[in-house]
C-alpha cells in the first residue's frame, strides 16, 4: 500500500511538472521568420482579356493565406481578373507573420494612358488635356467624357471639374483614365479679399462670434472651406450689408472643388 502511494504522488508529480513546463507557447517573433512570397506564373491582360497571377509561399509555418489587396486572405494561389498596375502579394502563416513582393502587372496589347492639364477659369473652359498613348496597335482616336472621337491628342476649352479621356485604337481596343482639371482661383487673391471685403464686418465673421469663423484669419478659412461654400450657396452667408454676385459664388465653389488650397 506503501509503495502505491509513492507511485501515486510520483505520477502526480510528474504530470504536475509536465503541465507545468508546457502551460505557455513560445512567443513568435515574426522579425525572424523566413517566411516568403513568390510568383509561379503571371498572365498579362490584354484589351479584350484579364490578367492572373499564380504566387507560392515558403518558409515560415503552414498553412499559408495570400492577398493582394492586404485585407482579403485567400488559401488559394490564384489571383485572377487583373488589369494592368502595380500590386503588393501578401503572404501570411499560420502563425499570423507576414512578407510581401511588389510586382507589375504588365498589358500585353492593351492601351497605356498618360494624362496631363492645364488650368481652367473658373467661369470660362480654357482648360486643355493633353494625352499620350502607347501599346495597342496605335492609329488612336481619342475621346473626351462623352464627346465624339478625335484623332488629335490635345483637347482645348475643357471645363474645371472631373473628366474622363477613352483612346481607342485601330483594332477597337480601348482604354480610360480620369483626370480633374482645376482652376486658376487663389486663396490670397481672390477668396480672401472677397470674404473680408463683403463677409467680414463688426460682430461677423471678424473673431467676434468665435475664434474658428474670423475670415481674416487664412487658417480659419481653410478649415470651414466646405461651410463657406454651403452657406454662400445656400444664401444664408454673408448676412447684411455684404452682397455676393452668383459669379463670385461660384468662384468660393471653384477654390473648394479644387481641394481648398492654400495658394
Amino acid at each position: 500500500m506503501k509503495n502505491l502511494c509513492n507511485y501515486l504522488f510520483l505520477g502526480s508529480l510528474f504530470l504536475f511538472m509536465g503541465c507545468s513546463n508546457n502551460s505557455e507557447e513560445p512567443a513568435i517573433d515574426c522579425d525572424q521568420t523566413d517566411l516568403s512570397v513568390s510568383i509561379a506564373s503571371l498572365v498579362n491582360p490584354t484589351c479584350s482579356t484579364q490578367g492572373s497571377i499564380t504566387v507560392g509561399g515558403s518558409g515560415g509555418t503552414t498553412p499559408y493565406t495570400y492577398s493582394i489587396d492586404g485585407t482579403n486572405f485567400q488559401s488559394t494561389t490564384e489571383f485572377s481578373g487583373l488589369v494592368a498596375g502595380d500590386i503588393t502579394v501578401t503572404i501570411m502563416d499560420a502563425d499570423g507573420c507576414t512578407a510581401n513582393l511588389n510586382t507589375t502587372i504588365q498589358s500585353d496589347g492593351g492601351i497605356a494612358i498618360t494624362l496631363s492639364s492645364t488650368n481652367s477659369d473658373c467661369l470660362d473652359a480654357t482648360g486643355s488635356i493633353e494625352v499620350a498613348a502607347s501599346g495597342g496597335d496605335g492609329a488612336y482616336t481619342y475621346r473626351l467624357d462623352e464627346g465624339s472621337g478625335q484623332t488629335e491628342s490635345t483637347f482645348s476649352g475643357v471645363s474645371t471639374g472631373d473628366h474622363e479621356i477613352t483612346v481607342t485604337d485601330g483594332s477597337g481596343c480601348n482604354a480610360t483614365k480620369s483626370i480633374y482639371v482645376s482652376s486658376n482661383i487663389s486663396l490670397s487673391n481672390d477668396i480672401m479679399p472677397l470674404l473680408q471685403a463683403q463677409c467680414t464686418f463688426s460682430g461677423c465673421h471678424n473673431g467676434d462670434n468665435g475664434s474658428d469663423r474670423n475670415w481674416t484669419e487664412k487658417d480659419d478659412v481653410l478649415n470651414k472651406a466646405e461651410g463657406i461654400k454651403s452657406r454662400t450657396q445656400n444664401g444664408s452667408m454673408p448676412r447684411s450689408p455684404g452682397t455676393l454676385t452668383q459669379d463670385q459664388i461660384d468662384m468660393i465653389a471653384c477654390w473648394v472643388d479644387d481641394g481648398a488650397q492654400d495658394n
